[in-house]
């Protein structure tokens, strides 16, 4: 490619399709990897975002501090429609989805652990998370769509 004549936007889309013309052929894996990137690429856009609005490790002072990790860890995640609340104590996680309802837990790790779980129908679930691995919470339950931000417990 020459990068005279890029004055406007238009001769800039005329080298790049003059580029692609070029290439003949792509090698299998690679067009698949690309598909399957483009398809994942809107995955979240129809899930809402539930933010952690709150974290015991972080309360003020160093004696609730030393009781919130001597006693377990409580988060709250909350979004425009519905709200997750998490406690974590003894490696197992337990929460309800408020408003409740019954529905899925999809629990995913950052270093690719995939688990799902019930959510009953008041809201409530269980599941005892991956070691050392930061995890995210999706929900699915009756109308409410969510992922929470990525936490480690």
């Amino acid at each position: 490619m020459t990068t005279q004549g890029w004055d406007d936007d238009d001769a800039i889309l005329r080298e790049v399709a003059t580029a692609l013309r070029e290439v003949e052929h792509v090698a299998g894996p690679v067009r698949a990897a690309g598909e399957a990137a483009y398809t994942w690429r809107g995955i979240d856009e129809e899930l809402e975002l539930a933010s952690l609005a709150y974290d015991s490790l972080l309360d003020v002072g160093p004696a609730v501090r030393a009781t919130a990790v001597d006693g377990g860890r409580t988060l709250l995640f909350t979004g425009p429609s519905a709200s997750v609340q998490v406690e974590h104590d003894s490696g197992m996680v337990v929460g309800q989805l408020i408003p409740p309802g019954p529905g899925r837990l999809t629990v995913e790790g950052g270093d690719g652990y995939r688990a799902e779980w019930e959510v009953d129908e008041v809201g409530c679930f269980s599941f005892r998370p991956p070691a050392a691995e930061p995890v995210r919470l999706r929900v699915r339950a009756d109308s409410v769509e969510l992922v929470t931000d990525w936490i480690s417990f």
